[in-house]
């Protein structure tokens, strides 16, 4: 009956754990946004159902916990740059994601907990690998057109909202299915025995999983992900296969072998770094605008502005840049709104200030450093994959990839061997049931009035999505304001819902009321078109220099779009300013855009019939 018993937990709790990993699998057309937002609203519930499982589980085991020094540490400094940064923001558009991030730290809790049963590590380590397996699939099937993508430029994005997050994904997973490949395969020359059969599970999930990885990986044309994978799999190759001693001793006896293999090492990877490059080079001219601009943000707001905070600081000092006149063509020319700054690190800096993100830092090394000492070579593999990915993308802005590390933090720092040691990371606190239990309890009682609290958000997420089929048929319906009014409260740090909710208002004539919530998603957002929004608004209430203002910000924001142009050419032929209607009106007709469309086309076929009654006019 024990026995039963303890396969009985042991089958909750992987299950449990499962449906957290699950997260990424998540979509769901009912809900506006529902790639993204399903995968939230999944998490809260299945977190709710973990907290139930891990506290039951662990009140019949008692076990007690043994936690390290690294544990506290890293603990404790991301609970205070959390904490400090929480009650430092004087801005409410952000709840979400501190919900999100208090949850994933009562996510390491219970993980931590759980994680202690080798057994368990291995089954769910082969599920993580298998949730790959299940993304590859999903997209080679978009690329051959089996299924729809879930963005209209991009083939292949898994469950995910396009291809670089989908890919970044996909370089995590490489790692663990490539070390394990290899592992795994030994128990072929041996004698076929039962007890091998989970190793013959996890290889040919592995190998499955890394093949599967190598066809979808360079249709995602995501050189993060390429760089990030290589590096993951290289060190796990590395720490595989090239032994101290056996490095040292290549050193002194093909010294001349191993000077010319790191020669020719090096030009393969400048040749393949300038290739990558002119791959997408104005992609990549877009990064370094937006790094650059970064450090200028960060040098002006060194305390940071506040989590969710970064687009409007951007804005802020792009549109200064550009106005100062000091930028290049082609800085004009790749110019964006970014929402990320495509390298987590520098978005820290800017949203935790300088010394909270000295602290996340610190705990990404330690991390790293324990997986090292620890031989946790495939987890550290995944790590490094992430970090580097993290480096030229924006993952931690998405949940599926907060997971994962969370997973690989409790991963590495689960008890996985009785400590020989004295090494500092190996000291260690034994934790009496009697203690854990009540922080096991507490934290499921915080887990669930947490998640109880989403239901409504919920409802809202749906309501939203109907709302905004009909939004995109109407030219400004009355009846609609009352139901975006009423979904408000919920949506309230939504730029889309904001913008939306103020352009049906613009529509109707609300235009007061609509340039309030205009300027409160200019506080997330750094989309030129809330000003030009907030323009037409002005000049329609005769509010002519206001006008001009926000539609000047607008072309400085993005000086390649020429929308606000157009914009200011109509408005100075409203006002009798000859002058300008016609230096505006030559802008849009001979700026290069970034994108051509009909929409162009139309703008100027409109400018040039203004230049001939500007003409008319003059003469």
């Amino acid at each position: 009956m024990k026995n039963i018993s303890t396969k009985i937990q042991f089958f909750c709790l992987l299950i449990a754990v499962c449906l957290v990993l699950s997260t990424v699998f998540t979509v769901d057309k009912n809900l506006a946004n529902g790639v993204v937002s399903a995968k939230y609203f999944w998490f809260y519930r299945v977190m709710s159902i973990t907290s139930i499982i891990t506290l039951t589980v662990y009140s019949w085991r008692r076990n007690t916990l043994k936690i390290f020094l690294v544990d506290i540490t890293l603990v404790l400094i991301i609970g205070f740059v959390l904490a400090v940064n929480y009650f430092a923001s004087q801005h409410a558009a952000s709840n979400i994601k501190w919900n999100l991030l208090f949850l994933l730290l009562l996510l390491y809790i219970f993980l931590r907990s759980s994680l202690q049963d080798k057994c368990l590590r291995f089954y769910v380590l082969v599920f993580f690998i298998f949730t790959g397996l299940v993304e590859a699939i999903w997209g080679l099937r978009q690329l051959y057109g089996f299924v729809p993508s879930n963005h209209n430029l991009f083939l292949t994005t898994g469950s995910f909202f396009n291809s670089g997050p989908y890919s970044g994904y996909l370089a995590v997973v490489a790692p663990l299915s490539f070390f394990y490949m290899f592992r795994d395969s030994v128990v072929f020359k041996r004698k076929f025995t039962i007890g091998c059969l989970p190793f013959y599970l996890r290889f040919s999930v592995s190998i499955s999983t890394f093949f599967a990885i190598v066809l979808v990986l360079p249709a995602t044309m995501s050189r993060a992900a390429w760089i990030a994978a290589a590096v993951g799999c290289g060190f796990v190759m590395a720490f595989r296969f090239l032994q101290q001693s056996t490095i040292k001793a290549h050193k002194t006896r093909y010294r001349k072998k191993v000077v010319v293999f790191a020669s020719i090492a090096l030009l393969l990877t400048t040749a393949s770094a300038i290739g990558i490059y002119r791959l997408k080079k104005n992609s990549a001219d877009g990064r370094v605008l937006i790094w650059k601009t970064s450090l200028h943000v960060i040098a002006k707001h060194p305390f940071g502005v506040g989590l969710g905070h970064f687009s409007y600081a951007y804005g802020q000092e792009q549109a200064a840049y550009f106005a100062s006149g000091k930028a290049s063509v082609q800085e004009e020319l790749v110019a964006g709104s970014p929402e990320y700054a495509f390298n987590e690190y520098l978005q820290i800096c800017i949203e935790f200030g300088v010394m909270a993100a000295a602290g996340l830092f610190a705990s990404f090394v330690l991390l790293i450093y324990t997986g090292i000492k620890r031989k946790a070579v495939a987890v550290t593999g995944g790590v490094l994959s992430l970090l580097v990915f993290a480096s030229m993308s924006y993952p931690f802005n998405l949940l599926p990839f907060i997971i994962v590390l969370v997973l690989f933090m409790a991963l590495i720092l689960a008890e996985n061997k009785q400590s020989t040691t004295n090494h500092l990371i190996e000291k260690s606190i034994h934790l009496n049931w009697k203690f854990v239990f009540p922080v096991l309890a507490l934290s499921c009682v915080l887990v669930l009035i947490t998640s109880n609290k989403q239901r409504t958000t919920y409802e809202a997420y749906k309501k939203w999505n109907s709302l905004k089929m009909l939004g995109s048929i109407t030219t400004g319906d009355p009846f609609l304001n009352n139901d975006y009014e009423k979904l408000y409260p919920c949506l309230s740090d939504q730029i889309q819902f904001l913008f939306e909710y103020a352009q049906n208002l613009s529509k109707c004539g609300e235009y007061t009321k609509s340039n309030r919530l205009l300027e409160q998603a200019t506080h997330i957002s750094c989309d030129p078109m809330l000003y030009n929004i907030m323009g037409i608004n002005n000049q329609n209430m005769g509010n002519y220099a206001q006008a001009e203002k926000y539609f000047l910000t607008s072309s400085q924001l993005v000086p390649s779009r020429v929308y606000p142009y157009f914009l200011l050419a109509r408005l100075y032929a409203k006002k009798g300013d000859w002058q300008q209607a016609s230096r505006m009106a030559n802008q849009v007709l001979t700026k290069e855009p970034k994108v051509q469309s009909t929409a162009i086309d139309e703008m100027r076929s409109e400018m040039r019939k203004l230049i001939k009654d500007l003409d008319k006019v003059c003469l």
